[in-house]
């Protein structure tokens, strides 16, 4: 009995498992800046969002969906995230 390989895995599974492992380790650096924008942005109430405003030196808030953002709009709000 000639046994070339002693891994369970076949040689496709452990090309699936490489690529799955590359991919979960690279998904984070793949995140776009409004994306990213989001996440820093998003509050409860529409005086947290204008809290955040002053420190981003803009003014105003604005509702996405449930939550509120700092800034008049989306676009004032990342040019006031790029500046921080």
């Amino acid at each position: 009995m000639n046994q070339r390989n002693s891994s369970p895995l076949l040689p496709c599974h452990r090309w699936a498992l490489l690529v799955a492992l590359a991919a979960a380790a690279f998904a984070p650096l793949l995140t776009t800046a409004p994306a990213a924008a989001h996440m820093k942005g998003m509050f409860k109430t529409k005086q947290e969002a204008e809290q955040r405003a002053a420190e981003l030196k803009c003014k105003g808030a604005f509702a996405m969906g449930s939550l509120w953002m700092p800034c008049a709009s989306e676009q004032v709000l990342h040019k006031a995230l790029q500046n921080e």
